[in-house]
């Protein structure tokens, strides 16, 4: 499968997933929320990887190999972004697992944070995937000179 179509496959499943993310949290289902939020964050960032070109791990946790690979681009993305995006997909990873089987107990704040965030990255997701694209024909028709 090329990278272009997969990184757009990982996106619309990214999207699916976060407006059941937006019906959980609404229905108070504040674990499972923050267990499919972290979902849309690893798919967006595993489509990004893939629009990349980037052989991601299948890990859940990928922010740290987005950071690594973005910094090889001349593509510039806010630091203080990247800082939040790396901090917040590493503790969603680690809610994962406890939010799901109930091994803890999140709240309606911690569930909103989870799921403002999810919105977050998926909106810079779709972006920088549009980007990336805008680049790589910039690429191609450079090259066809």
């Amino acid at each position: 499968m090329k990278n272009d179509i997969r990184a757009e496959k990982l996106m619309k499943e990214a999207k699916i997933i976060l407006d059941e993310v937006q019906q959980l949290f609404k229905g108070a289902n504040w674990n499972l929320a923050i267990r499919r939020a972290q979902e849309v964050v690893e798919l967006v960032l595993k489509g990004l990887l893939a629009q990349l070109g980037v052989d991601y791990p299948k890990i859940h946790d990928v922010a740290p190999v987005f950071k690594k690979s973005l910094k090889k681009t001349k593509l510039d993305v806010n630091d203080d972004f990247l800082k939040w995006l790396e901090r917040f997909s590493t503790d969603l990873f680690f809610k994962r697992t406890p939010s799901f089987y109930f091994e803890a107990e999140y709240d309606e704040e911690e569930a909103k944070e989870a799921v403002e965030g999810a919105n977050k990255v998926f909106e810079f997701g779709k972006n920088f995937i549009e980007t990336l694209k805008k680049n790589q024909l910039k690429k191609e028709n450079h090259t066809n000179l």
